[in-house]
C-alpha cells in the first residue's frame, strides 16, 4: 500500500469519486467514507487499474479517483434532468471550511449549480462518535435500549447559545451560495424545534430540508414536525453519525493530516428517481510545524 498524499501539501481536497462503481454498495455513511478513502489514498502498484483510475492534481493538492467515469455520469442526462444533493458535515466553527466544501463540490463535479446542500453542524461530536465498525454487531440505539427521546439531548442544550451564533455563520456563508443560484435549496440537519426557529427567524434564504436522526430520537418531535409544517419545511429522516470518521482512522490513511471538513453528494435523475452517482469529498490538513 503506497500513500498518495505526501507532506508536499499543506492543504489537500480527497475525493473518491462515484463508490457506486465500488464494491462498497448501500452501506453506513461512515463506512462507505472510511472505505472510499482507502481505496482513493492508497494503491497497490501491482494493480494497474487502481493507479490508472487515480488523478493527482498537484497544483490544487487534490487526490481525485475515476474522474472520467464521474464525468460521464454526470453528462449522460441533461443538467436539467439530474438533481445533485450533498450534505456538508463540520465539526468546528469555520466559515472558510464551508467556502472550502461548496467549492471543492462545484469544482469536481464541474457544474455550476447544485439542487440542495444539506448542513450538519455537531460542534461537540467527537466523545459520541462512533468508529467504523469492523466485526460485531451493530451498535445499539436508544430505542433498542427502551430510552425515549430526551429533551436533554436536543442540539439546543448541547451546544448553547455558542453553538447557536456559530452555525448562524456557517448558515450565512451558504446563503451567499444561494444568493447567487449556486444552490437552490439549503438544509440543515439534527436541529431540535428551538434552534431551527433561531436559525430560521434571521435567515435571508431560509431553509427547506430539516433533517432529523431517529437513531438518538425515536420519533421525531411533534413541535418540529409542527414548525416544519407551518414554515413549508421538508422533513427528513436519516442515519449518518455526528462524526463521520474518527481523527485516529484518518490519520491510519492519510498520516499527519486532519480532516477540517467532509461531505456527500448524491446525483439522481429526476424522471425515474435512479441514483447515478454517490461519493464524498473531503478537505485536510496537516500542522504547520
Amino acid at each position: 500500500m503506497i500513500p498518495t498524499i505526501t507532506k508536499k501539501y499543506q492543504n489537500v481536497v480527497i475525493s473518491t469519486g462515484n463508490i457506486i462503481t465500488t464494491e462498497l454498495g448501500q452501506r453506513k455513511s461512515n463506512e462507505e467514507l472510511y472505505d472510499g478513502l482507502k481505496i482513493t489514498l492508497h494503491s497497490d502498484p501491482s494493480v494497474e487499474r487502481v493507479v490508472v483510475e487515480k488523478e493527482i492534481d498537484e497544483l490544487h493538492g487534490r487526490v481525485q479517483r475515476a474522474t472520467q467515469e464521474l464525468t460521464t455520469r454526470l453528462t449522460e442526462n441533461g443538467r436539467n434532468e439530474i438533481s445533485i444533493g450533498a450534505k456538508i458535515f463540520l465539526n468546528r466553527h469555520s466559515t472558510e471550511c464551508v467556502n472550502q466544501a461548496v467549492e471543492a463540490l462545484l469544482n469536481i463535479l464541474s457544474v455550476t449549480h447544485v439542487d440542495n446542500v444539506v448542513l450538519a453542524y455537531h460542534p461537540n461530536a467527537v466523545a459520541s462518535a462512533t468508529p467504523v465498525a469492523t466485526t460485531g454487531g451493530q451498535p445499539k440505539s436508544p430505542c433498542s435500549e427502551g430510552i425515549s427521546a430526551s429533551k436533554a439531548s436536543t442540539w439546543s442544550l448541547r451546544n448553547g447559545e455558542e453553538g447557536v451564533s456559530e452555525l448562524k455563520e456557517l448558515y450565512q456563508t451558504l446563503e451567499q451560495y444561494a444568493l447567487k443560484q449556486q444552490i437552490t435549496q439549503l438544509g440543515i440537519a439534527d436541529l431540535d424545534a428551538a434552534a431551527l426557529e433561531e436559525l430560521h427567524k434571521g435567515a435571508q434564504v431560509a431553509p427547506t430540508i430539516a433533517q432529523v436522526n431517529l437513531s438518538t430520537c425515536c420519533v421525531v418531535p411533534a413541535d418540529l414536525q409542527e414548525f416544519c409544517t407551518a414554515h413549508d419545511i421538508q422533513l427528513n429522516t436519516h442515519s449518518d453519525p455526528e462524526l463521520l470518521l474518527p481523527e485516529e482512522q484518518f490519520a491510519a490513511l492519510a498520516p499527519d493530516y486532519s480532516i477540517d471538513w467532509s461531505l456527500r453528494y448524491q446525483v439522481h435523475v429526476r424522471c425515474r428517481g435512479v441514483l447515478t452517482a454517490k461519493g464524498y469529498i473531503v478537505g485536510a490538513s496537516r500542522s504547520s510545524d
